[in-house]
């Protein structure tokens, strides 16, 4: 039905049927963009609104580890033309299962943005299940809308309940969210981010060819409001006859029907998209393109904002109130009843009931210029009372990534040469080595113990650095005849890019991890084998080696019994957490390695399972050595560590 949707849109705006396969979730993200942030904005006026939020989250967050979707093409276009290539952009997927799995399989974001109410609950409760905390921004919602909602209550209240953040852009939408289900201990009101949009320029830099004349710019129109206007607006004619009217559709695809409107009655009119501009007998400008509207309200005299006379629900004012424009606005205000209600005690807003009072209240502004700059001090006074909702919402924000320090996702290099592809961290590795960095060790290279033998490791000198190379093997029955090959699968879901990407997002969380330095896939006919290079821990050995020699102290335990705390606590879950991969170092400190076939999941009851896995491979390496220093004992003071009960001071 989704795709029906966006095929029959399509037939107006060929973007709908653009990237269809994105919409199903077959994305191809950048490597560095896995693990990151991701931020949905549906269409142009939540691009417009996460302006403000984008810009903060920038100073925190490397491009390379941030994503933005949209679900409209006119959303992604706004997005590109504000951003250009600067940030990757996906389209949303449908809220089907299957979609939706893909999409999370392959970006697997570590933190989701929402941008006002695009709530959907099959891609919350599937955040939700991945320990992908969701937050819901400058989040507003009307009492219309919510009790909509209350009609699906079924269906919605699991998916409200999943939110770990809901910054609302006022008081009476955050209300209506708890009553719909949102936890209120998760719930703060921080401002509507669109009073932190910078106004666009009216001097040199804005595009718009420049008029002395008085011009009223209608923005963001709908069907019904233009035509009512037009008819309108030979009024005003008789007192200003030099005034232009300026109509800026809100839908591309209504342009041309707009234009016939006012051909029809009579009126000499240019054409933006053609770049006409108005001569002497010009008195409609119709504003038919995309992305321009600020640039209009910029160089009006004063403005009327569309949505508002008919029951839409009124659209932003504060794209006009940014750059000091008084603004007109109809009774259908619901969509921000508290941002109108306040406009209309000042002198930068004023409420008409129809076109032809929002035409006559014009006129009378456009007679008193004095009255007029007035107004347009009071839209600016309007707005900077207001603003301060990025910063608000920066800080609620900080809380749901913090350990993580988004500026240690460095970015990740790709190579592909034939069946062959490679990720590398520019950091550790540069260019020049990383096409050689897989290639066969040479004699200075040392072996490492690994364990139970389903890995392949060697210590060796790369770029200056010591690091591990480990090539991946099978274990058990099935290595016997096919010890290192794997199915077929894109790079990223390789288990060397795999385990890579959750290194990468570990180590800037601050995890007792090995850095990665580098991955690669090689293709083997349908079958592809694997490599990972990460750095040497120094002077560690693991708990396998350390115990054959001799008992740990007590602090040693204590501090293995943390490590695993602080890897839980952040929701990663070891496939094979065992004695071989736990190290500790000289100083005493506790290290995890191996995430093959690791992952993040949601919830605690693997937790304990995961404990019990290790100390069954302590109990077999006591029962297969001849000499293991370990005991029962020593499990309790690791516990101990790992509740919170450590007896050491």
């Amino acid at each position: 039905m989704a795709l029906a949707w966006l095929w029959w849109r399509g037939r107006k705006d060929p973007g709908y049927r653009a990237n269809l396969d994105q919409r199903l979730g077959k994305i191809e993200p950048a490597p560095a963009s896995i693990h990151g942030l991701l931020i949905h904005a549906a269409s142009v006026g939540e691009v417009q609104a996460a302006q403000p939020l984008i810009a903060a989250l920038r100073t925190t967050w490397p491009d390379h580890a941030i994503t933005v979707t949209t679900q409209t093409p006119t959303g992604a276009r706004a997005l590109r033309k504000h951003w250009g290539d600067a940030l990757q952009h996906l389209f949303f997927p449908v809220d089907t299962t299957s979609a939706t799995t893909r999409f999370l399989d392959r970006l697997q974001p570590r933190l989701v943005v929402v941008i006002e109410r695009e709530v959907w609950p099959e891609w919350l409760l599937q955040c939700q299940a991945r320990a992908i905390p969701v937050a819901l921004v400058n989040a507003r919602l009307t009492e219309r809308s919510a009790r909509s909602y209350l009609r699906a209550r079924g269906l919605m209240t699991p998916a409200w309940r999943s939110l770990a953040l809901v910054a609302a852009a006022d008081a009476d939408s955050a209300k209506r969210l708890i009553g719909l289900g949102v936890t209120s201990g998760r719930t703060v009101v921080t401002g509507n981010l669109k009073f932190d949009q910078p106004g666009h320029p009216s001097g040199a830099n804005n595009p718009l060819p420049h008029t002395n004349r008085p011009m009223v710019v209608a923005g963001s129109t709908h069907e019904g409001e233009e035509s009512a206007l037009l008819d309108a607006w030979p009024t005003l004619l008789l007192q200003h006859p030099d005034a232009l009217l300026v109509i800026v559709p809100r839908h591309p695809e209504r342009f041309d029907e707009v234009a016939k409107q006012v051909e029809g009655r009579g009126f000499a009119f240019a054409r933006r998209s053609r770049n006409e501009t108005p001569d002497s007998d010009t008195s409609i400008w119709l504003g038919d393109t995309m992305g321009e509207l600020g640039h209009w309200y910029a160089r009006s005299s004063l403005c009327f904002i569309g949505g508002t006379l008919i029951p839409i629900g009124g659209h932003n004012p504060l794209e006009a109130l940014a750059v000091g424009k008084p603004v007109l606005f109809g009774p259908h205000t619901q969509n921000a009843a508290e941002v109108y209600g306040a406009l209309a005690r000042t002198e930068a807003g004023r409420p008409v009931a129809s076109a032809d009072e929002a035409i006559l209240r014009a006129s009378e502004w456009l007679s008193q210029p004095d009255a007029l700059h007035t107004r347009g001090q009071a839209a600016l006074a309007f707005v900077a009372a207001q603003q301060g909702s990025s910063a608000s919402t920066l800080d609620a924000l900080t809380e749901l990534w913090v350990p993580l320090d988004p500026h240690q996702l460095h970015a990740v290099i790709e190579h592909k040469d034939g069946g062959t592809t490679t990720w590398h961290n520019p950091l550790l590795l540069d260019d020049a080595r990383a096409s050689h960095a897989f290639d066969p060790p040479g004699r200075d290279a040392v072996s490492l113990a690994t364990g139970s033998g389903r890995g392949q490791a060697q210590q060796l000198k790369l770029n200056g650095h010591e690091v591990v190379l480990r090539h991946y093997r099978r274990g058990g029955m099935v290595a016997r005849f096919n010890p290192d090959r794997y199915a077929g699968s894109a790079p990223r879901d390789s288990r060397a890019m795999r385990e890579f990407s959750l290194l990468r997002w570990m180590k800037a969380r601050g995890l007792p991890v090995p850095a990665p330095v580098a991955a690669r896939q090689q293709s083997v006919g349908k079958n592809y084998t694997a490599d990972i290079i990460v750095g040497m821990l120094p002077n560690s050995r693991n708990l396998v080696q350390r115990l054959a020699e001799a008992t740990l102290s007590d602090a040693h335990w204590l501090a293995v019994g943390t490590a695993i705390r602080t890897l839980h606590d952040a929701q990663v879950f070891h496939s094979d957490l065992n004695a071989h991969n736990l190290l500790l170092d000289s100083d005493g400190q506790a290290w995890i390695v191996d995430f093959d076939k690791c992952d993040v999941r949601s919830g605690g009851d693997w937790k304990a399972a995961n404990l019990e896995r290790l100390k069954r491979s302590l109990r077999k390496e006591r029962d297969r050595l001849p000499r293991f220093h370990w005991s029962e004992a020593d499990w309790n003071l690791l516990q101990a560590a790992y509740t919170g009960k450590s007896p050491l001071p």
